[in-house]
Parts: structure tokens; sequence; C-alpha cells
């Protein structure tokens, strides 16, 4: 097995760039780690550290209103 290490300067790319490497053929798995939050032992994340993470890397939606959130979800 070989491991493939990029180095980012703006976390915004990781969602993206993570999208793009798992597509190509051959890829067996994609892991990103913030330099300064490497963990040296496995630690489930709460909900809410979860939420924050999406949040750093740009997995999440913004709606001006409920209104808009309803009409993007067909309601």
């Amino acid at each position: 097995m070989t491991q493939l290490v990029i180095t980012l300067k703006d976390s915004s790319y990781v969602s993206n760039i993570r999208r793009i490497v798992k597509s190509l053929v051959g890829v067996e798995k994609v892991s990103a780690v913030r330099q300064n939050e490497a963990r040296t032992t496995t630690k489930k994340l709460s909900r809410y550290e979860k939420s924050l993470l999406d949040a750093e890397e740009g997995r999440v939606n913004e709606y001006a209103n409920s209104e808009e959130l309803f009409k993007k979800m067909g309601i």
C-alpha cells in the first residue's frame, strides 16, 4: 500500500479534494487530519464536535429563512 500526503494551507478545499480523490480507481481510504489536532489515540467525537468539524470543513447549508429551507426540501 502506498500513501500520498497533501498539505493544505486553506482547509476549505478539504471536502472537494477528498471527494475527487475518493472517486479515483484504486483508492481504498481517504482521511484528513489537522496538523494541530493530530491524535495519537482514536477518540470518538461527540455530535457537537462532529457538527463543529462539519462547519469548519464547509459541509453545511445556509438559508435566509425557513421558507427557503422548505422550498429546497420540496415541502
